[in-house]
């Protein structure tokens, strides 16, 4: 089954407490929070790393997970159990989750506006067509589940998003590839609608039915696994 989760940013952001959460990441996303400007991107950064290691030491109490590794184009790996796949996303005050036995890839999105000068070139020219003529929800939806599938299949944008085109139907997404002009079996993605935000969550060789609704774990629950 395809496992997604959610957490929401607290209300009220403070650097004492986001040194507290420091505490429970690696030295490798210590390093990269350090680098960050906003306490918010601070926030959702950190929370992306506690959420996996929350979930994957409630789902493996017996193996808690000690290491991150990564594959060549930067996607995060459980270094103690390569077969648990997970993938992380996180935008405005959500950070989002998923756990797959095989690839898995996980995109959330704010809608705000459309934007034009991403759309011209991440989207096939029929695609870029019809989200002029859609309102800004399809750019998002879109956008979300072209995201999902490369970091599902693990080499992030080096694949050029203009190479694959989005198959949208009441179930979910499937992809075709541009070039070749053949769609991609391998993957499906499931879309959610929250609230003001688009998730999208592509999965290697599962069908609609294994998706799991989304769980919301609450920041009181991430602050009370590291006490």
């Amino acid at each position: 089954m395809v496992e997604v989760y959610l957490c929401k940013l607290p209300h009220l952001l403070q650097q004492k407490e986001l040194n507290f959460l420091l505490q429970g990441v690696s030295q490798g996303k210590k390093e990269k929070v350090s680098k960050l400007y906003h306490l918010s991107d601070k926030y959702r950064t950190t929370l992306g790393e506690l959420l996996v290691r929350f979930l994957y030491e409630r789902k493996h109490p017996s193996q808690p997970m000690c290491t991150f590794t990564q594959n060549a184009y930067g996607k995060p790996y459980i270094k103690e159990n390569p077969s648990s796949f997970f993938n992380i996303s996180h935008s405005g005050e959500w950070v989002a989750c998923a756990f797959h036995d095989r690839e898995v890839g996980v995109d959330i999105e704010e809608v705000k506006d459309k934007q034009e000068d991403v759309a011209k070139i991440a989207f096939t020219s029929e695609e870029y067509e019809r989200i002029m003529k859609e309102d800004k929800e399809y750019f998002y939806e879109l956008w979300a589940s072209k995201e999902s599938y490369v970091k599902a299949v693990g080499k992030g944008f080096t694949i050029s998003p203009d190479t694959i085109s989005v198959k949208r139907n009441d179930e979910g997404a499937t992809f075709v590839c541009e070039k070749e002009r053949h769609e991609i079996q391998d993957f499906f993605c499931k879309i959610y609608d929250l609230e003001a935000y688009k998730l999208a969550v592509c999965a290697e060789r599962t069908s609609k039915e294994e998706f799991l609704p989304p769980v919301v774990v609450s920041f009181a629950e991430i602050l009370s696994f590291l006490t």
